[in-house]
C-alpha cells in the first residue's frame, strides 16, 4: 500500500487522472455542438464570475485572518491576504487544495510556530466545511422542487447541527486520548482555546464562510448565464457544494475533470443535454485557474516586503 503512495501523490498522476476524465467526458460528446456553445459564451458574464471568484477568496482570507489573530499571531491583514492568494497561485501545481494549504502553513509559521499555523489552516478548513454542508443541507430541507426521498432530507437536516457539534467537541476528546505532556494536547487544550470556546468568532467564521461560499455558487450561477442557460438556483446551491467538495480532494489537478463529471451528471438529472453541461464544468474550471494566477501580484508584492519582516501600511488584528 505504501508503495502506491508515491504515485497517487505524483503530479502527473493527478493530470493523468484529470485527463482521462476530460477524454472520457468528450469522446461521449458532440464536439461540434460543444464548440458552439463555447464560442456563444459572453465575456462580460465570465468577467463577473472571476470577479465574483475572487471577491470570494478575499472574504476567505479575512476569515483566515481572524482565526490567525485570535490564537496570537500578528502579521497585518494585508500580509495574510499575501500569504493566502500566494496559496492559491501553489494549488495551481498540487492536489486539490493541498498545496495552498501548505503553503500557507510555511508562510505565515515563517520557521517556527509550526504546529500553531496547521491549526488556523486545518480551522479556516474545517469551518468552511461547516457552511458548505449547512447551504447544502438547507437547500435540501427547504427547498420543494428537489426530487430527493424523505429520509434525504432528515439527514441534511441533522448534518449541519452534527457538523457543529463535531467542530465543538471532537478535537477535545480525542485531544484528551493522548498524554497529557503531549504537544499536539497542549495545542489543543490551551493555544487554540478559543476555537472552542469563543462562540462569536465561530458564528463571525461561519456566516464569512457562508459569504464566501454562496459567492463562488453565483460565480457558476454566472457561468451558466455566459452560455445562455436559464438554470434553477435552488440547482447550484445544492450541488456545488458537493461539487466542490469533490474538487478539493487530492486526486486531481484543481477538480479538473471532477467538476466537469460532477457537472454532466447532476445536469443530466434535469434534462441538461450533455454539451451545455460539459460546457458548464470547463467554464467553471477555467474561472477557477484564472483566480488562482490571482496569485500572481501576491508573490510580487512579497518580493518587495522590507527586509524587516513587515509589510508597509499594516492592518493589524482589532
Amino acid at each position: 500500500m505504501n508503495g502506491w503512495r508515491p504515485i497517487v501523490a505524483s503530479r502527473w498522476f493527478r493530470l493523468a487522472l484529470s485527463s482521462a476524465l476530460l477524454v472520457l467526458l468528450l469522446r461521449t460528446t458532440n464536439l461540434d455542438d460543444m464548440r458552439v456553445a463555447l464560442a456563444r459564451a459572453r465575456l462580460s458574464w465570465l468577467a463577473v464570475a472571476l470577479g465574483a471568484y475572487l471577491i470570494s477568496q478575499t472574504v476567505s482570507a479575512y476569515r483566515w485572518a481572524l482565526l490567525v489573530w485570535s490564537v496570537g499571531f500578528g502579521e497585518s491583514f494585508v500580509t495574510i491576504w499575501i500569504y493566502y492568494f500566494r496559496g492559491m497561485y501553489l494549488n495551481l501545481f498540487g492536489p486539490g487544495t493541498v498545496a495552498g494549504d501548505v503553503g500557507r502553513v510555511v508562510f505565515l509559521a515563517g520557521g517556527r510556530r509550526r504546529a500553531l499555523a496547521l491549526s488556523t489552516v486545518v480551522a479556516h478548513r474545517a469551518i468552511g466545511f461547516v457552511a458548505l454542508v449547512g447551504i447544502a443541507a438547507a437547500a435540501i430541507v427547504l427547498l420543494p422542487d428537489q426530487p430527493l426521498p424523505g429520509p434525504s432530507r432528515w439527514v441534511a437536516a441533522l448534518a449541519f447541527p452534527a457538523t457543529i457539534a463535531g467542530w465543538l467537541w471532537s478535537p477535545r476528546w480525542l485531544a484528551r486520548l493522548l498524554p497529557r505532556a503531549n504537544r499536539w494536547r497542549t495545542l489543543v487544550e490551551r493555544d487554540l482555546v478559543r476555537y472552542w470556546h469563543d462562540r462569536a468568532l465561530l458564528a463571525i467564521s461561519i456566516v464569512l464562510a457562508t459569504a464566501a461560499q454562496l459567492l463562488q455558487i453565483g460565480g457558476q450561477l454566472f457561468v451558466a448565464q455566459a452560455l445562455g442557460l436559464r438554470l434553477p438556483w435552488a440547482f447550484f446551491i445544492v450541488v456545488v457544494p458537493i461539487v466542490s467538495v469533490a474538487g478539493t480532494l487530492p486526486f486531481s489537478l484543481q477538480g479538473v475533470g471532477v467538476r466537469e463529471a460532477g457537472y454532466w451528471y447532476y445536469l443530466s438529472q434535469i434534462g441538461m443535454q450533455r454539451e451545455a453541461a460539459v460546457a458548464v464544468g470547463l467554464l467553471t474550471s477555467a474561472v477557477v485557474l484564472l483566480s488562482g494566477l490571482g496569485g500572481l501580484p501576491a508573490l510580487w508584492l512579497s518580493q518587495r516586503k522590507p527586509s524587516t519582516g513587515q509589510l508597509p501600511d499594516p492592518v493589524g488584528p482589532p
